[in-house]
């Protein structure tokens, strides 16, 4: 009975770092999804503010031209960084879900096989104490106590 219980604990520890994992794995592919969508978020914005500095040129009676578009050329690269960042951190967080994930699933596969080992220790101590009668041919056995006198 305590054996089928050892297993069934190794069993139930497994199937739970399964389930953490599946979990975590699921965080991390909404983290990166997050990251994306904000990341679009944060272009679109960009695209919004270098038409109204295109705008503000214009209105301003400026001529357009490279030296005049350098506000929305500036707008737009730090726009790229700040989306890059966003997917970074987010794919950053993601890995560490992920790493996560694995750990959980590791730690549910070692607590599976040591149940197994534990499971085994458990049905060998049992073994052990079956053997049968102790030898009572042996000439140090005093047949009594079931304890091997010597010389006394």
């Amino acid at each position: 009975m305590a054996i089928g219980g050892q297993v069934m604990s190794g069993i139930s520890q497994s199937a739970q770092g399964s389930a953490q994992a599946s979990l975590a794995r699921a965080e991390a592919m909404q983290e990166r999804d997050t990251a994306a969508q904000e990341a679009q978020m944060i272009m679109r914005a960009v695209r919004r503010q270098q038409g109204a500095a295109r705008a503000a040129t214009a209105a301003s009676g400026a001529r357009i031209d490279e030296f005049s578009m350098g506000a929305e050329d500036e707008i737009g690269q730090l726009g790229a960084q700040d989306a890059a960042m966003t997917i970074l951190t987010g794919n950053r967080r993601a890995a560490g879900l992920e790493f996560r994930a694995d750990t959980a699933r590791r730690a549910g596969r070692n607590e599976a096989t040591a149940s197994l080992f534990r499971a085994t220790a458990y049905g060998i101590s049992g073994w052990k104490g079956s053997k049968g009668p102790v030898n009572t041919t042996n000439p140090f056995y005093d047949g009594t106590t079931g304890d091997f006198a010597f010389g006394g």
